[in-house]
């Protein structure tokens, strides 16, 4: 069927072939008649004659059509040509959850959430309307550009209503990693088959692979029937046992221990959410719980939403769960990078944005330019890594490190400090010559390391912490910062006045150097704010949870509050350049500003990663690091 590409069937110019699957092949094509990509389902001719498949084919456009919701792709109608069926679908400019797991292995268990929320919308609805899918999987969960989950292929679905069912109990339909005890029995499946499914598919999210993960068809099903998977928390480190509990609940043998509805999985999910923090990083020994910065609906409400986006089905939706939560439908346009620089004004010029391979798979967790030549990152389970040519090639060094790494900081004469979790602070003379590891309390978690000088220093870290530094990093203290809350990140406009964030909403200021700290009654957020750039000229910017940006103009006496429409969490502000200002966050999110933080632009980075650090190397190009060892580099 690959020679239809080129032919006009009905009003659709066939484009390309997206994909091939058990029934037929999937191709792009392009509706003459109303200006848009649609994906058009092809039956194999190999199989039309086989009445099953045609009837089978016939009832999976039936029965989506049905089905309007966001999280769904929509299907729009039949075509028929020279004895083929095909289905006319939406088309999604996106990748499969399948595609970006073999790409980046695993996913940060913040987006796991944020996804698996989105499915379980789309797939409650489905189960309203008597619908269940039997073959939820990664490859049938789409991300679409701006991260929105939309499940596909309700070809096997079949109506709970319908009691001339095409697919009768006794046949196994599904795809055995991820299939339920009862569909591997040939029993009946019911909506809480598809939450064994969705638990699967979650495990595989945060673990990279299926929980019964063998090469013997045999073997996935008898441990389907048999087994319990390894807890996750025993796999990854830092992972909570909350996270266990919810998606093991998901994956019960028996139908009647798992969850009732997605209804109900949604609402354990937002109490996952709650623990775990929406800033989730692995190398988080402990989080704590945030304040409830919105509520989400409940079972009743849940119902009187899906009618209403039913009645709403012809908006474009930028984030459905935040549609459901505020009914605000703002979002930003996202920009090439290269036509965002192209003014003659721009003190600064990017054109590009490179994928750099880092040869490593962990998270990397920060960045730091040495010089015009060399550079080290550092994350995960030990991981540094080094380049020698400004960034463009890196190789990992060898050490003998279990911590999770979180931050480095280089002197100009080499002096090198690294920190992390389980009270790691690594000390080093010569670049990474002679590491030690510094006797420190062993009970901490460090997050951001900063100087302010060649000798004055501070980490940040869980508890309330903020250990000193005055002599170059080679002793530390502990300073009075009257809080137990997580401190995030630390920057000083000058040797006295500085500012630290953290949980909760938390600002604190020192005015002697950071020797006492004192809490800022802040009325403006109790998002987690999770970093701080200072400049010398009294302007300051502050970004975390739920795309908080705080800014302030003069020496942090006021702070003005921002939320940036819906680009997910913050991670990481840095002034680049006297004006302009860069921040990223989960989702892959980038954003510039030109005026010092007033406004803010979105950059298209081609990459739903979560990005963790950012640096300007030497040349002015920006280096961004993130989950599953990603770098790229933008010049």
């Amino acid at each position: 069927m690959e020679n239809l590409i080129g032919i006009l069937i009905d009003n659709y110019r066939i484009v390309s072939v997206l994909g091939k699957g058990g029934m037929g092949i999937v191709y792009k094509a392009y509706d003459t008649k109303l200006d848009r990509y649609v994906a058009i389902k092809m039956l194999n001719a190999d199989t039309f004659d086989k009445a099953r498949f045609v009837e089978r084919f016939k009832r999976e456009a039936k029965n989506q059509a049905k089905l309007s919701h966001p999280n769904i792709v929509t299907v729009y109608g039949f075509i028929e040509y020279d004895e083929l069926l095909g289905i006319v679908m939406e088309y999604v400019e996106g990748e499969s959850l399948e595609k970006v797991l073999q790409r980046q292995g695993r996913f940060n268990i913040y987006d796991v959430i944020y996804i698996l929320k989105q499915i379980l919308l789309g797939l409650g609805y489905a189960h309203s309307k008597g619908f269940v899918h039997r073959d939820i999987k990664p490859s049938n969960i789409i991300l679409n550009r701006e991260g929105i989950a939309k499940i596909m292929d309700f070809g096997i679905s079949k109506s709970l209503f319908d009691d001339k069912d095409f697919t009768k109990p006794g046949a196994k339909i599904g795809t055995v990693y991820y299939m339920s005890p009862e569909q591997i029995k040939g029993g009946d499946v019911t909506n809480r088959s598809d939450i064994y499914s969705i638990g699967c598919t979650a495990y595989e999210m945060i673990v990279g692979r299926p929980p019964f993960d063998y090469d013997s068809e045999y073997d996935v099903m008898e441990s389907h029937l048999k087994k319990s998977p390894q807890k996750i928390s025993s796999i990854l480190t830092g992972i909570p046992e909350d996270v266990d509990k919810v998606i093991l609940k998901a994956m019960e043998k028996n139908p009647l221990n798992r969850y009732e509805t997605c209804e109900e999985m949604y609402d354990a999910l937002q109490e996952l959410d709650k623990s775990v923090s929406k800033i989730y990083t692995s190398y988080f020994k402990k989080t704590e719980e945030r304040s409830k910065s919105y509520k989400i609906a409940s079972a009743s409400a849940f119902a009187f939403f899906v009618i209403l986006l039913i009645a709403l089905s012809y908006f474009v939706y930028n984030q459905v769960h935040e549609l459901i939560i505020s009914n605000k439908l703002e979002t930003l346009k996202k920009y090439d990078i290269k036509s965002l620089f192209s003014s003659k004004e721009d003190e600064l010029k990017f054109s590009y944005i490179d994928k750099i391979e880092s040869n490593v798979k962990n998270n990397l967790n920060s960045i730091f330019f040495v010089d015009e030549k060399n550079a080290i990152a550092v994350g995960d389970s030990g991981t540094i890594i080094i380049s020698n040519d400004g960034g463009q090639t890196w190789k990992q060094k060898p050490v003998n490190i279990k911590s999770n790494l979180s931050d480095l900081y280089i002197s100009p004469s080499g002096r090198t400090i690294i920190i992390g979790d389980s009270s790691t602070i690594i000390y080093g003379k010569n670049l990474l010559d002679s590491l030690q590891l510094l006797p420190i309390q062993k009970d901490f978690t460090f997050f951001r390391i900063n100087f302010i000088d060649e000798h004055t220093g501070f980490i940040t870290g869980n508890k309330g912490v903020i250990l000193k530094t005055i002599n170059g990093g080679i002793n530390w203290y502990k300073v009075n910062t009257n809080t137990n809350s997580l401190i995030f990140d630390i920057d000083f406009f000058d040797d006295r006045r500085g500012f630290a964030v953290g949980w909760n909403g938390l600002i604190l200021k020192t005015t002697n150097g950071g020797e006492t700290w004192t809490r800022i009654d802040n009325v403006l957020t109790d998002n987690y704010l999770k970093s701080i750039d200072l400049e010398r000229n009294g302007f300051g910017i502050i970004v975390g949870g739920d795309a908080t940006v705080l800014r302030t103009t003069n020496y942090g006496e006021e702070w003005e509050f921002k939320k940036i429409a819906d680009v997910g969490a913050l991670q990481k502000v840095s002034f680049i350049s006297k004006n302009y200002v860069a921040l990223i966050g989960t989702k892959g999110t980038f954003m510039i500003s030109k005026d010092k933080g007033a406004n803010w632009d979105l950059v298209d980075i081609h990459n739903f990663t979560n990005m963790n650090d950012m640096a300007l190397n030497y040349n002015g190009h920006i280096f961004l690091v993130g989950y599953n060892g990603q770098i790229l580099k933008i010049h």
